[in-house]
């Protein structure tokens, strides 16, 4: 990963810019200091060598993988190939402590059961039925980003959250491991809206843009979720129904 020294009079952030700029030839921005890592110098068990992890994005758009030559860096001159890779938990990467927070970046993901009654709202894209859901932000609670997931999503604004329906332990159960910790809630809307529509998602997530035809179906028949009948579907139904 990207990193370096900083130098004399150098804030962080500055610092952080300039590494990137000069490694991988990316302008990108602070989005917040992940923590500081202090390990003890070799010859000098006394002397703390300290490490700030940061966390940061680009300022614009970038390709998948691209070569840089590095050309300010004496010590690491020459050409090196960038690319972008998940981020998953565990994962490790070279050099001493380079990844040691790593595992602060991994971000959380919700799945909304939006009810009417007794029906579900769910989207079709490219031949699937899907729930509104996506990554949470950093600032962030899982309430507040499912509620804005459903807004972007289908539009809905008028929701409430109910209660969480799985939290991570829960949903490995049920799914199996994913590359996120993934929680699941249930909300509802009096609002008032019609059977199906179309809706251009918006925010700034990979499907910014696209156009989902969102629809009610009644939880009896609701039809597979991605692809498989959904374990979480009848747990909701009866849970209205009890009510």
């Amino acid at each position: 990963m990207p990193g370096g020294g900083i130098e004399q009079a150098e804030t962080i952030e500055d610092a952080l810019k300039r590494e990137l700029l000069e490694e991988t030839g990316l302008e990108v921005k602070l989005v917040r200091e992940l923590g500081v890592v202090r390990q003890p110098g070799r010859r000098d068990p006394d002397f703390r060598h300290e490490s700030h992890f940061v966390h940061a994005v680009p300022t614009g758009p970038t390709e998948h993988e691209w070569e840089h030559f590095i050309e300010q860096n004496e010590i690491e001159r020459g050409l090196v190939r960038c690319r972008w890779v998940p981020i998953l938990a565990g994962m490790s990467v070279h050099g001493r402590n380079r990844g040691a927070l790593l595992d602060a970046l991994l971000r959380k993901r919700v799945v909304a059961f939006v009810t009417r009654g007794t029906e579900l709202l769910v989207f079709d894209y490219e031949g699937l039925t899907e729930l509104p859901g996506g990554r949470i932000d950093a600032h962030e609670s899982l309430e507040d980003g499912i509620v804005r997931e459903v807004e972007e999503e289908t539009g809905l604004v008028n929701v409430r959250v109910v209660e969480e329906l799985a939290d991570a332990k829960a949903f490995e159960r049920l799914y199996g491991r994913g590359a996120h910790e993934t929680h699941v809630f249930h909300l509802v809307t009096e609002a008032e809206t019609p059977d199906e529509w179309d809706h251009d998602v918006a925010g700034t997530g990979m499907d910014s843009g696209l156009v989902y035809a969102c629809r009610w179906v009644p939880l009896d028949e609701c039809p597979p979720l991605w692809g498989k009948p959904d374990p979480l579907v009848e747990v909701l139904r009866m849970s209205i129904t009890d009510e």
